[in-house]
């Protein structure tokens, strides 16, 4: 069982199983959203999504405190780190836009 990401910036779609992270779906499909630390603490990997935040792991602290940090003033309902979020649930789309 397969979830669907796309990217849309970069037109790209990848099938992937449960527990991938989003980072590891980006570099498979050779998407040009760039990483900065890769660990969740610089925030160059701050990602829209447009659709499935029900398909992804729950926003962590980290995650919580950077976005604040690097989007000060914008709207972050729909905003993640790519570094820190994993697919949890299959059978569905999670689209993503940087």
């Amino acid at each position: 069982m397969m979830t669907r990401v796309e990217i849309i910036n970069d037109f790209l779609a990848i099938n992937v199983k449960p527990g991938t992270t989003i980072q590891d779906v980006v570099e498979a499909a050779g998407s040009a959203l760039p990483f900065g630390c890769r660990n969740g603490e610089c925030g160059t990997c701050v990602v829209e999504i447009v659709q499935g935040m029900e398909f992804l792991s729950e926003i962590n602290a980290k995650e919580i405190k950077v976005i604040k940090e690097v989007c000060a003033g914008l709207n972050t309902q729909n905003l993640r780190l790519s570094c820190q979020m994993k697919i949890e649930r299959p059978n569905g789309v999670v689209r993503i836009k940087y």
